[in-house]
């Protein structure tokens, strides 16, 4: 399972990223409650938020030329030396008393348009963690697990501190969280062994589209992963929805929800680093969606609490195993000098589609109601399964 740790720098790498993202998990928490605590508007709150977020999908695609055009070591680097003078700039804005909410989304800005860089930045170095191109997975996977531990105890943590300390405890945290990642980043050996090409920034994008567009293999797993994200990546704006109509319940309920999910992500991360091989990925992502219609549709029609819980672990187990597999797949047949490129792509795929899906289900949800989406959007995903089969059924990967 944990076969990757034999790389050096994936030793160097892994630490460094969990450390550092719970670092920014902190920051997050604790900016969506001091918004809130000073202007007790959650509509104000929300608009922080997604103003804040815009860089995610308009400067991704351009953070993909980049990624190609520099040295991919030197550019992590850089990267979390920016983190770490944003994360002193709202520290000392806040002990300073000159924080306010224009200070707080500009903050927010600069961090994303970093986070928009970063995050198919790391992606896209997954073939350089790995000398054996068959421990790829292995390294995403144990990735995942990273990601879906991080989500568990990042706002577990800044939730204690900020009860118990304050919210600037959050942001000295994180700016301290970020020194130890800029070390082990800087001790990685990576032999970036692409080919920087020499073309304008308008031709290096035309060809990262056109090399897209034109590879089946790439393409329809991209399709295939932004379908499966607009309808499902937007459970935590529906979650809440249910546990208040369906079971009229408080937000424990609800954080019990929201575990089950997180602990079967998690556990299917682990799962999938178990492989020994990349073998049967295009089956496990398959099922994996099938399966997550059918538990959509028991979660909408069967209202028991306790059967939501497993359902909700169920549905964890499902979402990690679609997305693991899908980017595993992908990192095994790009070519390296265009891997930035479709990564960021990839990226747009899960975020982009995430942020439309936010919109469209609010407006099912009012016209169907809840469990009524629920069961619809067990049937579409069923429905995407099946015809992405027929599409990847005769691509080899």
């Amino acid at each position: 399972m944990f076969r990757v740790f034999k790389y050096k720098n994936f030793r160097l790498f892994f630490p460094g990223l969990i450390i550092s993202q719970i670092g920014i998990w902190m920051q997050n928490v604790a900016i969506s409650w001091l918004v809130y605590e000073v202007t007790n508007s959650a509509f104000i709150t929300g608009f922080t938020t997604f103003v804040s977020t815009l860089p995610l999908f308009f400067f991704t695609p351009v953070a993909g030329v980049l990624i190609d055009k520099f040295n991919k070591h030197k550019f992590l680097l850089l990267l979390q030396v920016l983190f770490l003078i944003q994360a002193v700039i709202i520290t000392t804005l806040f002990y300073t008393d000159k924080i306010h909410l224009l200070n707080i989304i500009f903050s927010g800005i600069f961090m994303n348009t970093l986070i928009s860089i970063d995050g198919p930045l790391r992606q896209s170095l997954f073939i350089n963690l790995v000398d054996d191109k068959k421990d790829l997975t292995n390294a995403i996977s144990v990735n995942s697990s990273c990601f879906n531990l991080v989500k568990l105890l990042g706002p577990a943590i800044s939730g204690i501190v900020i009860v118990n300390l304050s919210v600037g405890v959050c942001f000295i945290a994180n700016a301290i969280l970020i020194i130890p990642n800029i070390i082990l980043v800087a001790l990685m050996n990576i032999k970036d062994n692409s080919k920087h090409e020499e073309k304008n920034f308008l031709n290096n994008l035309k060809d990262g589209i056109r090399y897209v567009a034109k590879t089946p293999k790439i393409l329809y797993l991209q399709l295939f992963l932004a379908l499966f994200c607009f309808i499902i990546m937007i459970y935590p704006m529906l979650m809440p929805i249910f546990t208040k109509d369906i079971y009229n319940a408080n937000a424990d309920i609800l954080g019990y929800i929201m575990a089950s999910i997180g602990f079967g992500a998690l556990i299917s991360s682990l799962l999938i680093a178990s492989k020994k091989n990349n073998d049967n990925l295009k089956t496990i992502m398959l099922t994996a969606c099938f399966t997550l219609g059918i538990s959509l549709i028991l979660f909408g029609t069967i209202k028991n609490i306790y059967f939501s819980l497993i359902i909700a672990f169920l549905i964890g187990l499902c979402i990690t195993g679609f997305v693991t597999p899908q980017i595993s797949l992908l990192q095994s047949v790009i070519d390296n000098n265009l891997r930035g490129r479709v990564m960021s792509y990839n990226t747009i795929a899960i975020l982009g589609t995430s942020s439309l899906g936010t919109i469209f289900s609010g407006i099912v949800t009012e016209l169907i109601g809840i469990t009524n989406t629920f069961i619809l959007y067990g049937i579409i995903l069923i429905t995407i399964a099946c015809i992405f089969y027929k599409k990847l059924k005769n691509i080899n990967y």
